[in-house]
């Protein structure tokens, strides 16, 4: 929990670098960049544990530990696609909307998980429902005491990248069992990274100085 938590944070934090980062290059550009360095990041991390692991488990316990590589590829592809898509629409969002309505509309996936939830038969308690929706009177409460709630071009972008990460969450949820978080992360990064990279150079002029 409070691991999630820090995530939360550090997510929070993102918007108004977001917002900041969109002024000087394009979306498909920020998102590139971020996310291939989000990939480069990774890979000391899972040089590092997996040195740590074989010590502790040995060579061959750490082999069979590893899981299926084609259920790890699948599923760092499948997230890396998600993420593509819900990462630029939000991007796209916060160039024509406040980064206060982002982050609320954005958080709206703690709403759309748990209803996507029930059509795959995940049993969603009752605790679990109080929880949402007082996290999203909290959220309105936080973001929106400044402005009265309207769905423009860009909040409706915002809302759709909300579905997306639901699915992506979604996606997380059943490969992360199966295979290494760490590797799938970083796989996924690398996917989200090189095809907004390719969108990139076709419809906009990534910019070294402006990167």
């Amino acid at each position: 929990s409070l691991i999630l938590l820090l995530t939360a944070f550090i997510w929070g934090v993102a918007f108004a670098a977001q917002s900041v980062g969109g002024e000087a290059v394009g979306c498909f550009t920020f998102n590139g960049v971020r996310s291939l360095i989000g990939g480069l990041v990774l890979l000391p991390v899972i040089s590092f544990l997996d040195r740590q692991k074989k010590k502790e488990l040995g060579e061959a316990a750490f082999l069979q530990q590893k899981g299926d590589r084609k259920t790890l590829i699948i599923g760092g592809i499948s997230c890396g696609l998600m993420l593509c898509i819900a990462s630029n629409f939000q991007q796209f969002g916060i160039s024509f909307t406040t980064v206060g309505k982002a982050g609320f509309i954005t958080a709206m996936y703690i709403l759309i998980v748990p209803i996507l939830g029930l059509f795959m038969k995940k049993k969603v308690g009752m605790k679990v429902w109080l929880g949402v929706v007082l996290a999203t009177i909290g959220l309105y409460m936080l973001c929106m005491t400044s402005e009265r709630f309207s769905l423009s071009k860009g909040d409706l972008l915002v809302l759709i990248c909300a579905g997306f990460f639901s699915l992506h969450i979604l996606i997380i949820d059943y490969f992360s069992p199966k295979c290494d978080g760490v590797r799938m992360s970083c796989i996924q990064f690398f996917v989200c990274g090189i095809i907004s990279m390719i969108i990139a150079f076709i419809f906009e002029e990534p910019n070294l100085k402006a990167i």
